[in-house]
């Protein structure tokens, strides 16, 4: 962008991609302030109607850059991706692993830092730019650059609609011998869209006003690694295991 240039976003849904509900202004901007005059009330309702018609019509693809991600591997330079987020890991404070898949049933992870990608979550559809294959990972790894970027969808997208539909699968080997966390189970429909606790939060703060909690956590450690320790007979007349 040039010097002293601009930019405001506004939402085409009822609700911004962080999940506020959606005002005629804009839900982000640069600078201290942001300014909505009368005449742009008339072309953000246009616009508005414009995009949701659109995208309900049309797959959106993204042009000759995107690439099906079971092609992932054969990519000499980057590319861009549509894919659905089946699970979003907890690395740090400052970076998630996002689990993806698209239509040709690849399994993918990339990182997203959470300031620059705060509104992906469990399910989201998403457009990834300029992404690019790791050649050196044990397990199928995207690369995303300083100026890559991850857009979800509108809700009217006809080609998120389609995606979407995408199944998550059992964790897969890689996954399985490499450093990071699998999730292996989900939680039930009607507990999907719950707020996730942690388990800090769960037995120190917790929220009162429900006795439902949806909770992420995983296993790092069993004890005792052996069966036989765990189940001993006891002799009552000795007193003894």
């Amino acid at each position: 962008m040039y010097h002293s240039a601009s930019w405001a976003l506004y939402s085409s849904d009822k609700t911004t991609p962080t999940g506020q509900i959606a005002t005629e202004g804009p839900y982000a901007f640069s600078g201290k302030r942001s300014t909505h005059e009368k005449q742009d009330t008339a072309i953000q309702s246009t616009l508005k109607k414009w995009a949701q018609n659109h995208f309900a019509k049309s797959n959106i693809e993204g042009g000759d850059r995107t690439r099906a991600l079971n092609l992932a591997s054969k990519q000499d330079k980057d590319f861009d991706v549509n894919a659905k987020v089946l699970q979003v890991f907890e690395l740090d404070e400052y970076t998630n692993e996002l689990k993806l898949k698209d239509a040709s049933g690849a399994v993918y992870y990339t990182l997203a830092i959470k300031l620059k990608f705060p509104h992906i979550k469990n399910g989201s559809v998403v457009r990834i730019r300029s992404a690019s294959y790791d050649s050196t990972s044990t397990k199928k790894v995207l690369i995303l650059q300083h100026y890559s970027n991850i857009m979800t969808h509108i809700s009217s997208s006809k080609l998120a609609a389609t995606l979407s539909k995408v199944k998550d699968v059992a964790a897969d080997q890689s996954a399985l011998k490499s450093n990071g966390p699998v999730v292996l189970t989900e939680v039930d429909k009607k507990h999907a869209n719950l707020p996730t606790s942690t388990l800090h939060d769960l037995f120190h703060n917790q929220d009162t006003s429900t006795n439902t909690f949806r909770v992420c956590f995983y296993v790092t450690r069993i004890e005792p690694g052996s069966v036989d320790e765990a189940c001993k007979l006891y002799n009552k007349s000795s007193k003894k295991t």
